[in-house]
């Protein structure tokens, strides 16, 4: 549950996912550019390719098909 909730953003409505992106990028801005998109890119892409996502029911339900949809839009 934890987790799920932990990753509850991912499947936020697209225009908070994109204020998230963000403010990731804000925050990992001592890295140089080139660096954070290869990882960035990473780490989206392992999420997006956990089949499920979220561990509980409710986070399936409820999360996980924007979450995929936001994941994909953010790896264009």
């Amino acid at each position: 549950m934890l987790l799920d909730i932990d990753l509850a953003i991912l499947g936020a409505k697209p225009e908070r996912f994109i204020e998230y992106e963000q403010q990731v990028q804000d925050e990992y801005r001592w890295v140089k550019p080139e660096i954070y998109r290869v990882k960035r890119k990473q780490v989206l892409d392992y999420f997006y390719d956990q089949q499920p996502l979220y561990q509980t029911h409710f986070f399936q339900q409820n999360f996980e098909k924007q979450a995929k949809e936001n994941l994909k839009f953010a790896l264009k």
